[in-house]
């Protein structure tokens, strides 16, 4: 065998149980975090609550007591509940058959009484008719997105004019970051100018760039975002909240 090879088949042999290990991974990290399910989704569902995130979400709403709010991704509904008794009314969308029991438990009085729905389905494809709501919002969804951008236009077609929409789509990255994917092609970075671009795109005005923290400054959030941001990519940074107001 010659030098080149036996150096193809070495880096073979290496690569394979490599490209393995990194489908358990993406497999596992979907189970727990994009779409919980099984299991890990089971104690994901129960366990993980973002809320180090939501007073500076909330606050960049600018909620009014008319406000009829939809939250894609809502998970176990932890932010709608503590929304549910400043607006109108409020509606989740979620993937996860765990997250959506969790949530339409959460909020059964509300169900029950009219002033809130939680839908099992997904956010490229909105059940509500154009002009549902005033706000729509999300945190730590858009990076599991097959299509990110036809998630903005669904996010602008069922919001009423003058509404306006809070969109966390990724996290502060370095400078001269390029949007690329990650988690063999399952998730996405972005660069802020290509977030501003795709809001724009979808028809939004005064769009807008914030970031806010991502959770509370803990051991072990910081702990956290440094194993898996060495797989995953930017995690455990600020927030990107992207706003935009429908015309």
């Amino acid at each position: 065998m010659s030098d080149h090879a036996a150096s193809r088949l070495a880096s073979t042999l290496v690569a394979q149980p490599r490209a393995a290990a990194s489908k358990v991974f993406v497999r596992a990290y979907w189970d727990w975090a994009a779409v919980p399910s099984g299991l890990l989704g089971w104690v994901s569902a129960h366990t993980v609550l973002n809320s180090g995130s939501y007073p500076a979400v909330a606050d960049a709403l600018q909620l009014s007591p008319d406000d009829e709010l939809l939250e894609l991704g809502c998970g176990s509904a932890g932010f709608l509940a503590g929304l549910a008794d400043r607006v109108h009314r409020v509606a989740g969308i979620d993937l996860s058959d765990i997250q959506v029991g969790l949530a339409r438990k959460r909020l059964g009085e509300r169900i029950a009484a009219g002033t809130a729905e939680i839908v099992h389905g997904d956010a490229a494809e909105l059940p509500w008719p154009d002009a549902s709501f005033t706000e729509v919002t999300c945190m730590s969804v858009f990076e599991a997105l097959p299509d990110p951008s036809g998630v903005v236009a669904e996010v602008f077609r069922v919001l009423r004019p003058g509404g306006r929409a809070v969109l966390n789509i990724g996290e502060r990255v370095e400078p001269g970051t390029q949007t690329h994917r990650i988690l063999n092609d399952s998730g996405w970075v972005w660069a802020e100018e290509d977030v501003r671009h795709m809001v724009e795109q979808a028809g939004f005005t005064d769009v807008t760039i914030q970031y806010v923290p991502w959770g509370e400054d803990t051991a072990v959030n910081r702990l956290f975002a440094k194993v898996i941001g060495k797989v995953v990519g930017p995690i455990g940074g600020d927030l990107r909240l992207a706003h935009g107001i429908k015309p």
